[in-house]
């Protein structure tokens, strides 16, 4: 789990962002109030968090009074790992093939 709390962070969450995505994956959806009290948070704090992460695709909210939230599902995780791994492929061959002309 360790690996891939350092993963999600590779992929630009930072570490709370981190911490809430992998409990709302565990928990499948949650409101929240019940996120905030099992990530240790307030709701004060959690909102914001879930609005950045929204906006970065990593979260879904569900239109439902109280809102309910969700991880994305697996596939589109999957699509983003897979474009993430192919731009910093991308940079280490600009890196490498700007050394070998040095």
């Amino acid at each position: 789990m360790k690996n891939v709390h350092k993963g999600l962070k590779a992929l630009g969450l930072t570490e709370l962002e981190a911490r809430v995505y992998l409990k709302l994956l565990e928990m499948k959806q949650s409101g929240v109030t019940k996120l905030a009290k099992a990530v240790k948070i307030t709701r004060t704090q959690l909102y914001p968090l879930l609005e950045k992460m929204i906006e970065k695709g990593y979260v879904r909210k569900v239109e439902h009074s109280p809102a309910i939230y969700s991880v994305i599902e697996a596939s589109k995780m999957e699509a983003m790992l897979e474009k993430w791994l192919s731009e910093q492929t991308k940079l280490v061959k600009e890196v490498q093939n700007f050394l070998k002309s040095k």
